[in-house]
């Protein structure tokens, strides 16, 4: 059978393959601590759950226009104004089913065969299929540790050619936890601002930061906003992952692409999930506050009790409720029948021995790296960092 040459490009989600590992294992009986969540734990806020109520009640399940309805998006333009200081209208923004389809359609949109999309790493794993299938090239830059995971300017000079089209940019960043600070994103905008490269913006985990920390979005430099897009969308802030809304807002040419393609692909978003999302950006909510809170108390006890392993190095996230840990100190070594060569081993390793879930860091670029996913109980941190600790154990003391 001959398929298409576009899905030869692209390789399965990994992230999508642990998760259905889990559900599998899990299915079959186990006791599965599964760190690979990108999701938060939390229910979906009260509010938002009866204002989806009440509009099935009231009979607001019908179509809408496709780039979302009126409401949605003037709700969407509040929110850019009153946490980003940014002004756009509402024909300047479409809604989309979930923040994926948004970066799809962005990408689309903008790039074709033989252009070059800039990829900071690590990246999530769905940016360079998404530019695979639109038909053009990643090229990826490099980030160091010491650096927190952030690109520099001269990393993104290094990589620009005539061919570079887009770059795709993720603050605060998944899987690193870092989010950039106003001063370096200034710089690497006063780079952008000699070019003619487009950027597409991921800020779908902006609400969630720690340590005082406030969310920049690269849109709010005045020398590169007519040539920005910007996604996201209520999964991460509103524990809303299964609603699937995302949204996208830039220059208009840009976003009337995106609504033609999304015309002839999935049409409007959820009617019911778009009532809901009016009402979870439309009030000061403590909900958002509290996770966030939550979050950050996870996040000192993960990174304790990492930091206290050994062989295992990471740096503490700024942001999102990950934390990428370096564990090549493990490449190498043996225990019964497995040998850990890379992440994926590393990775496999501690499933079937020690039933406990990470994501290897080469998928997300960097091989020497897994993300553990903080969004799950304490109970199960605890549980979690034991199990990872044993199976390292047993790496340490059958080392050959």
């Amino acid at each position: 059978m001959r398929l298409a040459d576009r899905v030869s490009r692209i390789q399965s989600s990994k992230t999508v393959g642990i998760s259905n590992t889990v559900l599998r294992l899990r299915h079959e009986g186990s006791h599965i601590v599964s760190f690979g969540a990108g999701e938060p734990d939390f229910d979906t806020p009260n509010f938002i759950k009866q204002a989806a109520i009440e509009a099935i009640r009231k009979g607001k399940t019908k179509y809408t226009q496709v780039m979302g309805m009126p409401e949605l998006r003037e709700a969407i333009a509040r929110k850019f104004k009153k946490d980003n200081k940014l002004d756009f209208d509402a024909d300047q923004i479409v809604v989309t089913t979930g923040g994926k389809q948004a970066l799809f359609n962005a990408v689309l949109s903008i790039c074709q065969e033989g252009d070059e999309v800039l990829v900071p790493m690590p990246y999530w794993v769905s940016y360079p299929e998404q530019v695979r299938l639109a038909g053009a090239s990643p090229v990826f830059i490099p980030s160091r540790v010491e650096n927190g995971f952030k690109i520099t300017p001269d990393d993104l000079e290094r990589v620009i050619t005539s061919k570079s089209k887009l770059l795709i940019f993720n603050s605060p960043n998944n899987p690193s936890g870092a989010v950039y600070d106003p001063e370096l994103l200034q710089k690497i905008a006063d780079v952008l601002a000699g070019t003619s490269i487009f950027i597409l913006t991921d800020e779908i985990y902006e609400k969630i930061v720690f340590d005082g920390r406030t969310h920049v979005s690269l849109a709010s430099f005045p020398e590169i906003k007519d040539r920005v897009v910007v996604v996201n969308g209520v999964s991460k802030a509103y524990a809303m992952t299964g609603w699937r809304i995302g949204y996208a807002a830039g220059p208009r040419e840009i976003i009337s692409a995106m609504i033609k393609i999304q015309g002839h692909s999935t049409s409007n978003p959820n009617t019911i999930a778009q009532w809901a999302s009016v009402e979870a950006l439309s009030r000061d909510s403590k909900d958002v506050h509290n996770m966030v809170a939550e979050f950050q108390k996870r996040r000192d006890y993960v990174y304790q009790r990492l930091s206290e392993m050994p062989g295992i190095q990471c740096k503490k996230p700024e942001g999102t409720f990950y934390i990428f840990s370096k564990i090549s100190a493990y490449f190498g070594k043996t225990y019964q029948s497995y040998k850990v060569s890379n992440s994926f081993d590393f990775c496999r390793f501690l499933l079937e021995e020690e039933k406990v879930a990470l994501i290897p860091g080469g998928a997300f670029g960097m091989d020497s790296f897994a993300r553990i996913s903080f969004a799950t109980s304490f109970q199960e941190l605890e549980e979690g960092m034991d199990r990872i600790e044993r199976g390292l154990t047993k790496l340490y003391s059958h080392q050959k």
